[in-house]
């Protein structure tokens, strides 16, 4: 008798911005709720987004170089054990520095790429447009602490990428790899929660508009922060909520690793 397919049965976490029909429906009243969910693995990919190894924020990468090696590495080695496709989504520059993001799919051109308008010197911010320049490109800049780490920029030291691996590049050449192993649900982990995580092609925002289900590991994430939010990680807390309330799902290492722990019980039976 052949095995049953491998499931992951997965507690997840949602914010739910609703109340029953007998409560008033008033933002004192939104509270969070647990589900259980059954992810079929051949469907789910584990999607680790900009783990890099260098940073020109020096806090920021110190307290992300600690997720990495304590939360996001073990989730990969349980991810692998599950049999979860592992996919690397490290921003293009770098994903170019590894041959598995050779072996990917033709994507389309983004919507919008190579359009007359805006101007692309506006786009640019040149000549006359200078001023318009976005806040990190205003003086300081972050040129003065990025450039001198931008050349030698690649994945953590601590994460390896194996060759049975895919390293994609940007979000419509994930969109295709997807639909070519009929990926549906994406496990996200990686950085920065409110920069990269969120707003990447290849991040929650984007891949929730291809309908796609998404589940955020939450212990496996940074925030990059403010002054008056670094003490408690406010930011990346509310990052979290805008995933559970809008995009998708999250869930703890612990259930995850739970989860994936079950599934070679299941095999065997």
């Amino acid at each position: 008798m052949a095995n049953s397919p491998s499931v992951l049965d997965l507690k997840v976490r949602y914010f739910q911005d609703s109340t029953p029909a007998d409560v008033p429906c008033r933002e004192e009243n939104f509270i969070r709720r647990e589900i259980r969910m059954k992810l079929p693995v051949e469907q789910t990919a584990l999607v680790l987004v900009d783990l890099w190894s260098a940073h020109f924020i020096d806090s920021w990468i110190e307290r992300a170089a600690r997720v990495t090696r304590e939360a996001i590495v073990p989730a990969i080695e349980m991810s692998r054990k599950a049999g979860l496709t592992v996919i690397h989504a490290p921003s293009p520059e770098v994903a170019r520095q590894f041959p598995q993001s050779k072996r990917n799919p033709t994507a389309p051109d983004p919507p919008g790429w190579g359009a007359d308008w805006p101007p692309q010197a506006f786009r640019s911010r040149e000549g006359e447009y200078l001023a318009y320049h976005g806040p990190r490109s205003q003086p300081p800049g972050i040129g003065l602490h990025w450039d001198p780490i931008a050349d030698d920029l690649t994945i953590s030291p601590d994460v390896e990428v194996r060759d049975e691996d895919v390293v994609i590049t940007s979000g419509p050449e994930l969109h295709e790899v997807l639909a070519e192993r009929k990926v549906l649900h994406l496990i996200y982990a990686g950085f920065a929660t409110n920069w990269c995580v969120l707003g990447r092609d290849y991040g929650i925002r984007s891949m929730s508009r291809y309908g796609y289900n998404i589940v955020f590991l939450r212990d496996c994430t940074a925030g990059v922060e403010f002054p008056d939010t670094l003490d408690e990680l406010f930011v990346t807390e509310v990052a979290i909520r805008e995933i559970e309330q809008q995009f998708g799902f999250s869930a703890s290492n612990e259930d995850y690793f739970e989860s994936c722990q079950k599934i070679p019980e299941r095999n065997a039976s």
